[in-house]
Formats: C-alpha cells, sequence, structure tokens
C-alpha cells in the first residue's frame, strides 16, 4: 500500500451493492465481453466481501463454504474466489486487505482454504501453495473406440431434475480423492455444473448399469475446423464409479466420431489413458498445475489432519508465515491412534532461534502440501521448503504424511 493511500475496511456486501461487485469481477476476468447491464438475480452460492475507502468498493472477493476429503475424513474448506481490482484501485495493497480478512474470518473454523489462482506467484506471496498437477487430454475421436463394448451398461441423456444421480456418482469417486468437494447443494448442480437456465447449457449424459447410475458426463461442441463435423468435444465434468464405468463413458465419446473429430478432457495427474489407446502418439497429454491451498491455523489443520492408525510421533515444527502471525512459531505435534494433537509451544523464539530449537523448519505453503498429500516428505524436501534437524525426523514426517491422491476439479 503507498504511503498516501488510506487503509480499506473490509465488510460484506450489502445487496445493493451486488450489481457494483459482478462489473468489477466482469472487468477483471472478462473484459473482452464489454460492459454489461444486469436484470437478473445474482447466484448466491458464495458469500461477497468489499474493501471500502470511505464509501467507495475499491476491490472485491467471494468466500465459499466447502466440504473437502482430507485423507478419507471430511472437512471444512474455505474457498477464496473472484478477487478483483479495477486497475486504477490496483498496487494499494487492497488484497492483501482482503486476504487479512479472510483468514481471521476463518479462523477457527476452517482448518483449510483454496482458490483457482489467476497468477501462482502472486498468491504464493499470501501463503498458498499449489495443491495437485491436473492431466488435459486432447485426442481423436477415434483413438476412444478401444472402449466401446468393453464396459456392461448404457448411456442416457439427463436433464437438471435428476441433479441427485449426478451427485451421488461424484461424492462415490470423492471418498477415494483428497481435496475432492461434497457438492451437496441442489444449486451447484443445477446452476454450476448444469448451467439450468443458462444461454450456454451443456450435454449431460450418465452411464447407467443394472438401473444405477455409475458415471456421468457433462461436455460441450467447439468448432474446430472449416469442414462439416470438425468440432472439439470438450468434457467440463465427469465422474465414474469405477474402471468399468470409466470405460463406459470413454465408449461412449467414441461414438461421437461423426460429430467431433477430437475430444478434450482433464483428469488428475496420471497418464493412465496412454497405456489404453492404441496410439499414444496420437493423444495430446497437457500436464499442468491446478488450485492452491493454504493452512488457516496450523493448529486446527494438524489436528484435522488424519493420520495412519499405527503412527505415533511427538514433534516440533518451526512454521514460517508472513501473512498469518499466528501460524509464524514453534508448535508441538503429537500423534497416536490415528488422532494429531498441536499446540504453539509458549516462549518459542522467532526466526533462526525458533529453527535451531525444532525438529523440523517450513514455511506454511509447504506445510499445507504435505498436510494434503502432494509432496510426501522427499519431494517437500527436495523441492519445497521443509528441513528436518536429523534424518529420523524425516522418517517420522514421512510416516505421518504419505502422498495422496490429491484432485480439486471443481473450480469456484
Amino acid at each position: 500500500m503507498t504511503d498516501d493511500a488510506a487503509a480499506p475496511a473490509v465488510r460484506a456486501l450489502s445487496a445493493d451493492r451486488y450489481d457494483e461487485f459482478r462489473r468489477i469481477v466482469d472487468y477483471a476476468f472478462h473484459p473482452e465481453e464489454g460492459p454489461r447491464t444486469y436484470d437478473d438475480e445474482p447466484e448466491r452460492i458464495a458469500d461477497r466481501y468489499g474493501a471500502f475507502v470511505d464509501d467507495d468498493l475499491v476491490s472485491v472477493c467471494g468466500h465459499y463454504d466447502l466440504r473437502a476429503n482430507l485423507r478419507g475424513e471430511w472437512v471444512r474448506l474455505a474457498g477464496l474466489a473472484a478477487v478483483a481490482t479495477p486497475p486504477e484501485r490496483r498496487r494499494e495493497g487492497y488484497v492483501g486487505a482482503l486476504v487479512d480478512d479472510a483468514l481471521e474470518r476463518w479462523r477457527g473454523e476452517y482448518p483449510l482454504s483454496a482458490l483457482w489462482p489467476f497468477s501462482r506467484s502472486y498468491y504464493e506471496q499470501f501463503g498458498w501453495a499449489t495443491a495437485n498437477t491436473a492431466t488435459t487430454y486432447t485426442c481423436p475421436t477415434e483413438q476412444l473406440a478401444f472402449a466401446r463394448g468393453a464396459a456392461e451398461g448404457r448411456a442416457r441423456p439427463v436433464e437438471p431434475d435428476e441433479w441427485r444421480a449426478l451427485r451421488s456418482v461424484h461424492e462415490s469417486q470423492a471418498e477415494a480423492t483428497t481435496l475432492a468437494l461434497k457438492r451437496r447443494s441442489e444449486t451447484w448442480w443445477r446452476e454450476r455444473v448444469l448451467s439450468e437456465g443458462g444461454d450456454d447449457r451443456p450435454w449431460a449424459y450418465v452411464w447407467e448399469r443394472d438401473g444405477d447410475v455409475c458415471g456421468y458426463l457433462v461436455y460441450t461442441f467447439k468448432d474446430a475446423g472449416e469442414g462439416f463435423g470438425d468440432r472439439r468435444l470438450t468434457v467440463d465434468d465427469t465422474a465414474a464409479a469405477d474402471h468399468e464405468a470409466w470405460l463406459g463413458l470413454l465408449g461412449f465419446l467414441a461414438d461421437h466420431d461423426s460429430q467431433a473429430t477430437e475430444v478434450r478432457f482433464a483428469g488428475d495427474a496420471r497418464t493412465d489413458l496412454l497405456d489404453l489407446v492404441p496410439d499414444p502418439d496420437a493423444v495430446d497429454c497437457e500436464v499442468e498445475t491446478g488450485p492452491m491451498v493454504r493452512v488457516v491455523d496450523v493448529t486446527d489443520a494438524l489436528e484435522a489432519c488424519p493420520y495412519p492408525a499405527d503412527a505415533s510421533a511427538d514433534c516440533t515444527l518451526a512454521v514460517t508465515d508472513a501473512t498469518a502471525d499466528w501460524n509464524d512459531g514453534r508448535f508441538r505435534l503429537t500423534v497416536a491412534d490415528g488422532t494429531g494433537e498441536c499446540e504453539r509451544v509458549d516462549g518459542a523464539s522467532d526466526g533462526a532461534d525458533a529453527a535451531a530449537e525444532a525438529d523440523a523448519t517450513l514455511d506454511v505453503g509447504t506445510l499445507s502440501q504435505l498436510v494434503v498429500g502432494y509432496h510426501d516428505v522427499a519431494a517437500a524436501r527436495r523441492v519445497g521448503g521443509l528441513s528436518v534437524a536429523e534424518g529420523s525426523v524425516a522418517d517420522t514426517l514421512a510416516t505421518l504424511f504419505p502422498s495422496e491422491r490429491v484432485y480439486l476439479r471443481t473450480f469456484f
């Protein structure tokens, strides 16, 4: 914040400021669409907050109240989204004020928070770190022909009124995936996934086996060339209860060969499709970073984290956090019978002294990645910010924080 910039006040937005909120967000993320008028009711999935200088709204964001899988257990996850500042108000520290306010509000309620960054380095300065990578496949439709007839069942179209069937499949898959969201809300499924009432409503199909829905696809078509049928089928959302159901969905996509020349869809960091298609060289497989995750409160996060039942530990961690001072210090973690207890050590030294007294030192971003299992201890030491006093500490931490299949695929 510059010397002549007034410190903003952050507060929830009243309904009469919602259109102003939307104008700021649309200018930040959709400027190519030009100015818009708003004659519809805005969605109410997120809580809206703004930074004010006097009565001027200078920066905005949205807070999501989410539930996410953390190593097999459901925990609360705070989502930060729609962070936007008009260009004439940028570089005044207003986003920092929104972040500070958000972490204060979330503390004690949410052990973790997540966001989808426009710039990874920008949010790293506030303590967020990469949560997972994702794989995007683009391939000729014919490459999926191997899956035709490979699974029992049939595909059929669905309408938004059948959103519960999609939700049940999503939650079945989410039970095995850390940071997968429990998307319970009917509004979320109707408005966010199926775009009910929108001008660009996608197609939706389910895969049924013995009368039960065990997979689904939500997808759109876009032109990919000048010829008839030169289209790309893009899968926006999908889930499958098991591998056979996934094969059924792939076979269904293959049957669009007269309508689309190529198919695009995303998955977690695994690259299994390359082992299934007849010509892996025909498949464009792009791995990229996804959302970011952050520990809100070290004590809350380490106590909410499930641990292996046979793991035990008593260690001290020196954590650095330049944004949330309650996380910047030394913490004692004890683990037994799959449960952890954590407390800040009274009188903990700051900086180098705290690190010297601790069994391990790490920044809050690296800690966040260990908690969710994106990095195991070896990776956190190699490419993250973890250092340990001795090898036995690394062994202990490796037992506490094994790597996980992490895939937060829901955009918010």
